[in-house]
């Protein structure tokens, strides 16, 4: 420690401005003091108040890129249960291979959740004090349930499940529905809470469930539209499943996030883009985000019984896919995911490099075209002005409703958006500013708290002036913020009256 401490005082005396000062006046004081290796960036956080120095706390902010979204994501897994349909071809995981379904067991998070015993409380607790440790900002939190089709678990599993992860939030144990209602004084605020399901479980009741738990994001499966490959993978599933669930999501004010699988058996890199266009060009889909996972021959799959039956992309093919989708996707949806964090011993063929969002990036670049998702227009670490935004909106049908994307942007950068849904409710789906997340009172890439969000819910309330009310699907952590702003709590979400 007293080598962090000679460090900490050298950068509290140069004030670096970059994360390479901060690197090289690292490198100069362990030459001088002639110390056997530099001290990491955790160990110099430690030795600081970010409070007193929060420039200096965010130049040593260890994986900043973790919270570059405006949030802290905190992803945690369920234990190991069965899909209620069975296995689909592709999938590794199950209790069979002692892992949640869809997953190996070997990656990361999937590592995490048996470390602790897919205890949910030890499971926040853990990243939390990780996220601290590396000079994190903890008080937006982001839950992402993993581990399969969470809706198929007993109802008495999703409530406890869920109620260990506010226990670590707020501090105390409560049931479920208190828990939620207190997290908006917590420590830890949950601003976002996803689930993972399929299209075949989005019932009316269980979509209602889901948002009475506090969820404001669904993933679904949708790997492909195409019936006849569903088949063949024993997904049991239809597109028209597909279709149905987007409609009661959206209708509930849920984000929707599809999963889409490039290079399933029966599929070419041609049907691929033609499934992507049709996202984009029929009302019936839309979806709000996307993780595109290539197909891969993986240890434990029913595929894997047969390798030489099924030939996936490699990262050449599978890179122009991405590219393809890459270059019509709109500037409202946002590319979430590239690939599975599967780790190379398990896979057998298929994508081996786990940088394919580059080589997709690469083609881009090389066909003269850049990706106006808004992931690649996100803020992320950079310092806009607040003043240079420009107002925007886009107008698209989508389930039967009518949406708006609204935002603030300043050239090709994406400082906050809206999204608004009009139907027999007037409903703000999402609101959010970009940009490295900042304490809540502070600003962090200058344009986090400056008062933009704000101001899309006032544009958000101009256009839904036909309707009597306004409802937000907001997250547990975020009602104060609604409260200021002249809404209350009615029936699990956020509603003001426009009269």
């Amino acid at each position: 420690m007293i080598e962090a401490k000679l460090v900490v005082n050298r950068l509290l005396e140069k004030k670096p401005k970059t994360r390479q000062e901060v690197q090289l006046i690292k490198l100069e004081v362990a030459k001088e003091q002639k110390f056997s290796r530099v001290p990491p960036n955790n160990q110099l956080l430690a030795q600081i108040d970010s409070a007193e120095e929060p420039e200096l706390a965010k130049l040593l902010r260890v994986k900043p890129m973790r919270t570059s979204a405006g949030v802290t994501p905190v992803a945690i897994m369920t234990s190991p249960a069965s899909c209620p349909h069975g296995t689909c071809t592709y999938c590794p995981g199950g209790p069979s291979n002692e892992s949640p379904q869809s997953y190996t067991g070997h990656e990361p998070a999937a590592r995490r959740g048996k470390r602790h015993n897919y205890n949910s409380r030890s499971q926040v607790d853990a990243r939390l004090e990780q996220y601290v440790r590396n000079g994190h900002p903890t008080d937006k939190i982001e839950i992402i349930i993993m581990g399969g089709t969470f809706t198929a678990r007993t109802p008495d599993y999703q409530d406890e499940f869920l109620t260990g992860a506010f226990e670590t939030l707020n501090g105390e144990r409560l049931p479920l529905d208190e828990a939620l209602h207190r997290n908006g004084n917590a420590k830890h605020k949950c601003v976002g809470l996803t689930m993972e399901t399929r299209p075949t479980e989005c019932t009316p009741w269980s979509v209602f469930q889901m948002r009475k738990q506090g969820a404001t994001r669904v993933e679904i499966g949708v790997q492909c539209l195409d019936d006849g490959v569903h088949d063949k993978l024993n997904r049991q599933q239809k597109v028209e499943d597909v279709i149905k669930a987007t409609k009661l999501l959206k209708e509930a004010g849920f984000k929707v996030v599809y999963h889409m699988m490039p290079g399933l058996p029966g599929m070419t890199p041609e049907t691929d883009v033609r499934d992507f266009k049709r996202l984009f060009e029929e009302e019936d889909f839309q979806p709000d985000m996307l993780k595109l996972y290539p197909t891969l021959l993986v240890k434990g799959s029913p595929l894997s019984r047969n390798p030489g039956d099924f030939v996936p992309y490699d990262t050449e093919t599978a890179a122009n896919v991405v590219a393809d989708l890459k270059e019509i996707v709109p500037p409202y949806v946002r590319i979430q995911r590239i690939q599975r964090d599967i780790p190379k011993p398990q896979i057998i063929a298929g994508v081996m490099n786990s940088n394919l969002r580059q080589y997709a990036r690469k083609e881009l670049k090389r066909r003269g075209k850049k990706c106006k998702c808004i992931n690649c227009r996100e803020l992320w670490r950079a310092w806009i002005d607040p003043s240079t935004a420009e107002l925007k909106e886009i107008e698209y049908k989508s389930s039967g409703g009518t949406e708006y994307f609204i935002s603030y942007e300043s050239g090709s950068k994406l400082l906050a958006y809206l999204r608004l849904r009009l139907d027999d409710n007037a409903t703000v789906r999402e609101v959010k500013v970009t940009g490295q997340a900042a304490d809540i009172g502070k600003t962090g890439s200058g344009v986090q708290h400056m008062g933009l969000g704000s101001k899309l819910m006032k544009i958000a309330e101009e256009k839904s002036k036909d309707y009597d009310k306004i409802r937000v699907t907001h997250g547990a952590g975020t009602r104060l913020y609604y409260e200021k702003l002249g809404y209350d709590l009615e029936d699990y979400y956020m509603v003001k009256d426009l009269n």
